[in-house]
């Protein structure tokens, strides 16, 4: 009898492979969603295991309790600001319309110098720079006008998109919960690697998603609670500039800057220099310096070595140039969410390249 078991092996490596591929592409519309959900979930799964027994075991009322306490703290908040930036933006983009519209070359010429005449350049230099933007004033006003739509449409559209992928999120995220560590375990046995670099694998992504996401939330609070208290010492909205410094301090490098950098021009622009003193102040050192340089690193190093053995595989990750590109490409590549995924598709590369190493250290040459 004629032995088939090469060909039924490579026949059903084929159909594994059609498999995966079907199903990424069945359900490539809610993967970023899956994906957010799978990184929340697992930060925050130790809240589950001990709420678990104040719910009587129940593995449904503990994963319904916990998906509420994520939303309402992480995910709500973030949702209010992109409602309310569509909002103030709206507004704005009225106002800005009916000022860009009233304007022409010669008023717009005479705005230009009466801001040339506050910088530092020779009156030589100033009467250069007039007659350039005298015969471009037309085409920069065409520029403004055209920005401003595309600004409005782009957080408007990221604002619905949102709204479905949040509803979508905290849906996967009551499975993630409640049928995590079957997931796991299921995982872990159809994998062919051995179960040591299995596991190796999840507590990467493990130790990485609660590092990651327990830090820049952590960091977002102080530094948005701090600019809302002193912007409502001001008299500016406390709520909404705390929570936009908030959301915008995911981001590395300029962060906060993107929002308060524009209050310190307005309220210049508004001959309110006591304001933007203390905001400039508040932005550079309290914000840049204290939470960012000093606050972040403690609290990574902190979460980190709670992890233990855990974390150790972390410190390669924790590489400015790769944390600092592996945000912007994110952001580039899946927008606002992009800011966690990342981070952490890239420490995940890098973690596979560990598990190849460790498994072939024998045949790689070290001379």
């Amino acid at each position: 009898m004629r032995d088939n078991r090469p060909h039924e092996e490579g026949f059903l490596i084929i159909l594994l492979i059609l498999a995966l591929v079907g199903i990424v592409w069945l359900f490539s519309p809610f993967l970023e969603a899956l994906f957010f959900a799978m990184i929340l979930a697992t930060a925050s799964y130790k809240g589950y295991q001990r709420l678990l027994p104040h719910c009587k075991r129940s593995e449904t009322m503990a994963a319904s309790i916990m998906s509420a306490l994520v939303f309402l703290g992480v995910i709500a908040p973030v949702t209010y600001l992109l409602v309310e930036v569509s909002l103030q933006v709206g507004g704005l983009y009225g106002s800005a319309q009916a000022w860009l519209n009233s304007q022409d070359a010669e008023s717009f010429t005479k705005l230009n110098q009466a801001i040339l005449n506050h910088l530092p350049i020779s009156e030589s230099a100033q009467q250069s720079a007039l007659m350039q933007l005298k015969e471009h004033s037309q085409k920069i006003l065409g520029f403004v006008q055209q920005a401003t739509v595309f600004l409005l449409e782009g957080i408007l559209g990221t604002t619905s998109s949102f709204v479905t992928f949040i509803g979508l999120s905290v849906f996967a995220l009551f499975f993630f919960y409640r049928d995590g560590r079957a997931i796991a375990h299921h995982i872990k046995i159809l994998s062919p690697l051995e179960n040591y670099y299995d596991l190796m694998i999840m507590n990467r992504f493990a130790s990485l998603s609660t590092v990651l996401t327990l830090s820049v939330v952590g960091i977002a609070v102080m530094q948005g609670v701090s600019f809302a208290l002193v912007s409502w010492f001001l008299g500016l909205p406390g709520l909404f500039i705390g929570m936009a410094i908030a959301v915008t301090s995911f981001i590395p490098v300029v962060g906060a800057a993107l929002v308060w950098i524009p209050i310190v021009i307005f309220s210049v622009a508004q001959g309110d220099y006591v304001t933007a003193a203390i905001i400039a102040f508040w932005g550079v050192v309290i914000t840049g310096f204290v939470i960012d340089n000093i606050m972040r690193p403690l609290m990574i190093n902190r979460l980190t070595n709670s992890l233990g053995v855990a974390g150790e595989g972390l410190k390669v990750a924790n590489h400015t140039l790769i944390t600092v590109l592996s945000t912007f490409a994110g952001l580039i590549h899946f927008g606002v969410i992009g800011l966690f995924f990342g981070p952490v598709i890239a420490a995940m590369a890098i973690t596979i390249f560990d598990v190849y190493e460790h498994k072939n250290s024998h045949t790689l040459d070290r001379t």
